[in-house]
Parts: C-alpha cells; structure tokens; sequence
C-alpha cells in the first residue's frame, strides 16, 4: 500500500521533528499537564465560512487536511470529480468530539426540557461526523468510515485501508486520525491515566495519508498487526512478531506507549522481537498525547527521520490492552 500524499495539522508548521518541544498551556482551568494546541489554525479560513457553527476543531483539522489532499497547491495535482467516486474515506478517532458530546448532553439534562438542546450540535456529537463533513463538502462519494480504537485507532485505520484497496472498490483512500485539545478532553484523559504513568500535555492535530495499491517508488505501508492481551508486553510482542514475520525487519522503530505508562512493556517487546532497544523518539513534547492521532505522527516522524528505502515500525499499547505495530518503508 503506497503512501502517494500526506498533509497534517500539528503544532509545528514545517517537520515534526525539529525545533524545541511545543509551548504548553497552563490556564488554571486545566489539569496539570495542560494542553497544546495547532497555533492559529481558523476554522473560518481553513473550512469556509458556511456551515461551520457548530463543527469542532477535529473535524475542521480533517476537512482542511483532505482538502489538501484532493484539490491539491495548484490544478495540476487536483483529484478530478470523476475519481471522487473511486475514492474512500476512513478516518480513526477516540470518540469524535467529546466537548460536543459532553456539552450536548448536559443540556439534555439542565434545559427545562431534555429536547431543547441545539439541534445544529446532535450530528456534531456522532462519531462518524468528521468523514461525513470530509466526503460532503469535498464531494466524495467512495466507501465512508470512522473507526474508534484510541491509541491503536490509527493502525486499524491502515488495515482496514488495505482490504478495502484489495477488494477493488476504490483506486485510491484517504486515511487519516484526527483529535482536538479541549479543556473536556484534558480533564477525562487526566482521570482515566494509570497511576504512575506520565503526565503528558493533551495535544490536538490530523494527519491525512492519500493511499493507493500502485506499485510505485515512494513510502510504503508493509503491514499492519495487533494483538488483545491483559499483559501489555505480550500482547505488542505477538503483534510485533506478526508484523516483522509478514513486512520484515525494521532498521527504524518509533515508540508512543509511554503515556499511559506502558513504555516498560513495549521497550520489553521490542527487545524480545528485534534483540535491540529504540532509539527514543519523545513525539509528546511535541505534539502531545494526540491519543487517535498519535501513531499518524509517529508515522510522519519516521518518514522524516529514516533515509528513503529504510523500514521502520511504529508501535502503541492502548489503555484497553490492545497493542499494535505497523512496519512501513520510507
């Protein structure tokens, strides 16, 4: 499966890799590990401004990166109507917009009455929102999905990319992940993190892949593996062996477990499997814990790091138990 595009929103407007670790907020508002965000990103300007009254920031990174995407810098990269309808959508999340959610259903309950909630928030507050507003305003009309699986979500987002490219009902698909760093987001993932795990600043950003099956020089996804286990150290070792045992060796591996305090178990399963540690990668003093999104950066790192032609792996353990490696080549 070959990387033909990429565009992203993330807090650095040039390579993810540069530069120093991103500023922090720290309102006293927010929990203590504050928030980063995509500075001067509008909606307004990036989206347009009709129908954008109630969209989140998630969804606007997402509309905007596949806008890149598909009309491309200048008419000669643009992606014809015509194949538009050969074109899918898959788009990973942790649960869309829980500000929206939220704030939508504590209106349900506050209001005088549980109906008088703004009727312009209720598609807002399901999770396929932001494929939908992709496929609408850019006139997709291919296969359309969300895909919900926090930190793993990105890599069931590339698999299922590859078999939907495999059956033949698409020539190309736009894949990506997509989060937004609110003050709801913040305070739930400060609740639900593991004692003893790290605190990392909640991030926010998209990164938009357009895929194809050609078999073209240029960045490659190899393979796609993951594994359920109540041990977090077995579970990424099975999906690692798989991994390497179908998209071989990789020279390069950039880890983003530690946010929920499983970076001692995938440093232990990748030793298991390659023999050697990683070297450290901190993807979170740059964009933050972007959960959905986080393997899109790692994968946007590693593209930037390894010398074309290298394979790399990418590998996340999410709070739930499930781990998950994709091996890919620059």
């Amino acid at each position: 499966m070959r990387i033909a595009a990429s565009a992203a929103w993330s807090p650095y407007p040039g390579r993810i890799t540069d530069g120093p670790a991103a500023p922090v907020d720290h309102a006293a508002a927010l929990p203590p590990a504050g928030l980063i965000t995509v500075p001067g990103f509008d909606t307004a300007t990036e989206v347009g401004p009709k129908g954008i009254r109630s969209m989140d920031r998630a969804t606007a990174f997402a509309v905007s990166a596949a806008g890149k995407l598909l009309d491309g810098a200048s008419g000669s990269d643009r992606v014809p109507d015509a194949d538009r309808a050969r074109t899918g959508l898959v788009i990973a999340t942790t649960a869309g917009s829980l500000k929206t959610i939220l704030r939508f259903g504590a209106d349900s309950l506050i209001k005088p009455k549980p109906y008088q909630v703004d009727p312009g928030a209720f598609p807002v507050a399901v999770m396929n929102y932001a494929p939908g507003q992709c496929a609408i305003r850019h006139r997709v009309t291919g296969p359309n999905t969300a895909i919900r699986g926090g930190r793993a979500a990105m890599a069931q987002a590339l698999r299922y990319s590859r078999r939907l490219l495999a059956s033949g009902r698409v020539d190309q698909i736009l894949c990506g992940a997509t989060e937004e760093a609110t003050p709801e987001r913040a305070w739930l993932e400060h609740a639900a993190r593991p004692a003893g795990a790290e605190p990392h600043p909640v991030g926010e950003g998209c990164v938009m892949l357009r895929l194809t099956a050609a078999d073209a020089p240029g960045p490659r996804i190899a393979a796609v593996a993951t594994q359920l286990s109540t041990d977090p150290a077995t579970a990424l070792e099975g999906a690692l062996r798989r991994a390497v045992a179908s998209g071989g060796t990789p020279e390069l591996v950039v880890p983003t477990a530690s946010a929920d305090g499983h970076g001692g178990a995938e440093t232990k399963a990748i030793h298991a499997v390659l023999g050697r540690l990683p070297e450290p990668v901190d993807l979170y003093a740059r964009t933050g814990d972007t959960s959905a999104a986080t393997l899109g950066f790692a994968l946007l790192a590693a593209l930037e790091t390894a010398a074309p032609g290298t394979a790399f792996a990418l590998t996340a353990i999410d709070r739930t138990g499930l781990a998950c490696c994709v091996i890919g080549t620059a």
